[in-house]
Formats: structure tokens, C-alpha cells, sequence
């Protein structure tokens, strides 16, 4: 399965050092208008095998970009769609800026949770667990109520609507952003009207679109979580890629499709790679290690990773002892362009995630000592600077 459209970016220490950065961009049909496109533009083109493959900075892609809509070729707008990335996820009621990261609070309402941390239907719990995320930085509670674990059972859609409704309506009261994780549209609905602001659905649309449609019809957001195959239900036997990430590249552009079909405007739809979704783990590891292919179709990626399977075969713990890993991971996807992260443990994915967008996105002198902040005195050597005390205390936001 190959896209019509792909783009490998380059990394980001190479954009830092320089703006003219070469990306990768395959382009599958249109040969032909490719050819002409880049003819006429001086830029070199590669038609070896089935597809043509350009390697040019993003200043020649936003001309390349103009060229072919002038003639009318249908590559035009995915080109446009990775030149002109959405920068604010829109939800129901709120629009979270994407130049930082944002951190999702798992809420698992259920006692059956691989990580261990389900709280059940118990409310006063579930409560007391969403404010512990948002006061260590969750800007986002995503409340599910049944485990997606294969070996776990299906939860009748009544039942589960019912316990979601409560909780969303409860967490809303106390003014937390919403989302709930579910594949069903029962549960959909009554998350929505109970007052959800986005919906994340695990089926990859392997179900049909109702889930999407019930966020379409309350404009609210909704997550397009890669599925191998309908939830709870391993394959008979393992999936085979070519390219795992070519693959789910190719996966995600046909769904996109789907979702556009349905209304529901980009700026409102997450993509999500699916890790631990009908891929084994060295195959998560693959999709983790190109995750900025992702960055092709210039939506919000979300990664919802903490605390999973790959990790354990990667360093042999369990679930419970799989956070620092998972903030390891979380800071490298950073650098690859994904900006919502899903976890359980949200003080120390944002604590990663500062550092790693410190380091990744800010701007040079965005950390620069301030005015008045150097502490020593004018000419003062090392003995000085280690036996006395500094001119004056260190201001807030220390930056020396």
C-alpha cells in the first residue's frame, strides 16, 4: 500500500542550522505534471521505479506548491496541506495552540486497566484523579470506561454510556476539558451531550464513520486512532508490512478522505499512529523512529504510548514502572512534530516535554539571562564566584 503523497522531513538540529534543509517528498501518479512542474522551476526530480521523489527545502516546495496548482495537478492541495500545518487544534468549546505540547491525563474508568491505575465508576475518585492531572499540567482528561485490552470484556454501549455521561457531565461542572475514549456511538452521543469536547476513537473508522459523525454533527474534535483491525479483536495472524510507516501513511490518507467527506474541517482532526495496533512492538519502535512522516498531512499528531508493551520489551518492566521510558519517548516524538501526548503520568510528561520543547521549538534567546539577572561581580574569578555569595538573588524564572 503506497500514498499518493509522503513527505520525510529532516530533522530538527538540521532545520535549526539551516532553513534550507532538504525534505524528502514522493509523489505517487501526475508523473507527467511533476515533471513539467519541476522543469520549469529548476528543481530536480527522481522517476526511478513507480513513483518520482523530489528532495528540495521548503521554499522550492512552496513554489513547487504554486506550480502545480497552476496546472491543475491534484498534488497541489496534499502539498499545501504540509506546507500550511494546522496550528490550533480546534475542539467543541476551546482551540489548544500547537507550538507547545499538550498533555492528555488518562482517566481509566474501569478496575481492569493494563497500567494498573483504573479508579471504577466510583465518581468521587475519578474526581479527585482528574484534578490530580490537571494540577500537574494535563491540559486534557480523556475518560474511558471500558480497557481496550483484547482480553478484557466488551462493556454493553447502555452501560457504558451511562457511567461516561456521569463522569463527563461531573468533570465538566468542575471546569476540565473533556474527551472521551470510546469506539461506540451510544457512548459518543451521551459523552457529547453530557459535555465531551472531543471524541477518541480507537476504531480507525474499521466500524464506520458514526462515532466521527456524532463529532461532526457537535463540532467537536475527534482523534483518528490507526486500527489494523475493529477494537478488541486481534488478527488471526500477525500483519505483514512492506514498510510499516509507508504503510501508515498511506492508511491515513485514505481515512483523511473519509473524514473530509463527513465535514469535519482539518483544524478539528488528531491523528494518532496506533501504537500497539496491529503492529508487534519492534514495529511500534519503526513508527516511533519516523514518526515525522506523520507531519505529511499537517494535522495535530497525538501519541498515545505511555506505559505500553513496547516498553516492556525494550527494558523487561512492568507497566507501573514504565513512566521515565515513556517520557524518554515522549521528548524524541516531540522533536518529530507530534504535540499531544497521552499519559497517566502528567507531571512528568510535562516536565519532559518543557525541556524537550526548550531544546526542540524555542526560539534562540527565548532562555537568555534577562537584564539584571547575571549575579557576579564585574571581573570576579572562579574562587570568587564558588566562595561568595552572588550580587543578588537569583530572579524567578532563573537564567544564568
Amino acid at each position: 500500500m503506497i500514498p499518493r503523497f509522503r513527505v520525510a522531513p529532516p530533522g530538527a538540529a538540521q532545520l535549526s542550522a539551516d532553513s534550507r534543509a532538504p525534505y524528502l517528498v514522493w509523489f505517487t501518479g501526475e508523473r507527467e505534471s511533476l515533471q513539467l512542474a519541476t522543469s520549469a522551476l529548476g528543481l530536480g526530480i527522481d522517476v526511478t521505479g513507480d513513483g518520482a521523489l523530489v528532495v528540495a527545502g521548503k521554499a522550492d516546495l512552496q513554489r513547487l506548491q504554486g506550480q502545480l496548482d497552476e496546472i491543475g495537478s491534484s498534488h497541489s492541495q496534499a502539498l499545501s496541506d504540509f506546507l500550511n500545518p494546522v496550528e490550533s487544534w480546534k475542539l467543541r468549546a476551546a482551540s489548544l495552540p500547537l507550538d507547545r505540547p499538550i498533555v492528555m491525563g488518562i482517566l481509566n474508568l474501569t478496575e481492569d486497566s493494563f497500567s494498573g491505575d483504573g479508579v471504577g465508576a466510583d465518581l468521587t475518585l475519578a474526581l479527585g484523579r482528574a484534578e490530580a492531572l490537571r494540577s500537574s499540567g494535563a491540559a486534557l482528561i480523556d475518560v474511558g470506561a471500558e480497557s481496550a485490552r483484547a482480553d478484557r470484556p466488551v462493556l454493553e454501549a447502555e452501560r457504558e454510556a451511562r457511567i461516561v455521561a456521569g463522569a463527563v457531565a461531573a468533570l465538566t461542572r468542575e471546569g476540565h476539558i473533556v474527551s472521551s475514549d470510546t469506539y461506540k456511538p451510544a457512548v459518543a452521543r451521551a459523552a457529547i451531550d453530557a459535555g465531551a469536547q472531543l471524541l477518541n476513537d480507537i476504531s480507525g473508522l474499521t466500524l464506520g464513520t458514526a462515532v466521527a459523525e456524532e463529532a461532526a454533527r457537535a463540532g467537536a474534535a475527534y482523534v483518528l486512532n490507526y486500527s489494523y483491525s475493529v477494537p478488541k479483536r486481534r488478527p488471526d495472524s500477525p500483519p505483514r508490512y512492506d514498510d510499516v510507516m509507508t504503510e501508515t501513511v498511506a492508511w491515513f490518507e485514505s481515512r483523511l478522505e473519509q473524514l473530509r467527506a463527513l465535514g469535519l474541517p482539518r483544524e478539528r482532526v488528531a491523528i494518532d499512529p496506533g501504537i500497539a495496533f496491529g503492529k508487534s512492538h519492534d514495529e511500534d519502535l519503526q513508527v516511533l523512529r519516523r514518526l515525522g512522516e506523520l507531519q505529511t498531512f499537517g494535522q495535530p499528531v497525538m501519541l498515545v504510548y505511555s506505559r505500553k508493551n513496547f516498553i516492556g520489551s525494550v527494558g523487561g518492566r512492568p507497566p507501573a514502572d514504565r513512566d521515565l521510558e515513556t517520557h524518554v519517548a515522549g521528548a524524541l516524538a516531540f522533536a518529530q512534530g507530534a504535540r499531544i501526548f497521552r499519559v497517566h503520568d502528567a507531571e512528568g510528561a510535562r516536565r519532559a516535554l518543557e525541556m524537550a520543547a526548550a531544546i526542540i521549538s524555542a526560539s534562540a534567546g527565548a532562555f537568555s539571562p534577562a537584564e539584571h539577572s547575571w549575579p557576579w561581580k564585574a571581573g570576579a574569578g572562579a574562587a570568587h564566584m564558588t566562595a561568595s555569595e552572588s550580587d543578588k538573588p537569583a530572579p524567578t524564572g532563573q537564567r544564568w
